[in-house]
């Protein structure tokens, strides 16, 4: 048997096909470099992205709450015979300013267009006034609520554990109502016990962090008016 040594030509070329050049080694250690310098970046973005997600949702769960409130009757008296049907004006138990009183003897507002099933104040023969703060099934039962969701352990799906809490005031409704534009200083509360025909909601949203303290995420206010409901759209509850 006749064995034939591989010549140094040969091993050279096989050496040389199984091993990598320099230039392809330097390529290698660049994009390697480039992919760990770009690591903290795309962690750091990742990290950002998840974070406003979470400040999303404690946002959606605030303008869910205000929405849920404002579909309640405006006051526990807003509806006849304790039913609570068709919103009807109610009469502040202070003075309404000028332009919100009612028009003479009638069940109307100045403004209103007399007519069956238009908005329309309570009866003149039988007014019914608004209440303080408080109640049963209005906006103002939702006054100093405090709810906590999404308890860790909890099946309600939220990343994080939120609060949620309400408050409901009067604020003041004092206007010239004659005037070319009517502004309000919503700032101004309605001295305490006394009533007017502007509700202020405000729902502050608070989220748990890791060492288990409430943070701030936001503060949102709705305002909602004494002004009834047309029969067109009438709610039974």
């Amino acid at each position: 048997m006749v064995s034939r040594k591989p010549s140094m030509k040969s091993v050279r070329k096989q050496t040389n096909r199984s091993a990598f050049t320099l230039i392809e080694l330097i390529f290698a250690i660049v994009i390697i470099s480039i992919g760990v310098l770009a690591l903290p970046t795309v962690l750091f973005t990742n990290a950002a992205s998840q974070e406003q997600t979470l400040k999303e949702e404690g946002i959606m769960l605030t303008t869910t709450k205000i929405a849920q409130i404002l579909t309640y009757p405006w006051d526990q008296n807003s509806s006849p015979l304790s039913i609570m049907s068709t919103s009807q004006v109610l009469t502040t138990i202070a003075n309404p300013p000028d332009g919100l009183e009612r028009n003479g003897i009638s069940d109307f507002r100045i403004g209103h267009f007399p007519g069956e099933l238009r908005r329309r104040m309570t009866p003149y023969s039988n007014e019914r006034n608004a209440t303080s703060i408080g109640g049963a099934n209005n906006i103002g039962s939702f006054n100093n609520e405090e709810v906590t969701i999404g308890a860790a352990g909890s099946d309600q799906g939220y990343k994080k554990e939120y609060n949620i809490t309400t408050s409901v005031i009067y604020v003041d409704d004092n206007a010239t109502y004659s005037a070319t534009n009517v502004v309000y200083n919503f700032g101004t509360v309605a001295v305490p016990g006394a009533t007017s025909n502007i509700k202020m909601v405000q729902v502050s949203t608070a989220e748990k962090d890791a060492a288990g303290a409430w943070q701030p995420i936001i503060v949102m206010r709705s305002y909602s008016a004494n002004i009834g409901e047309a029969e067109f759209y009438k709610r039974r509850y």
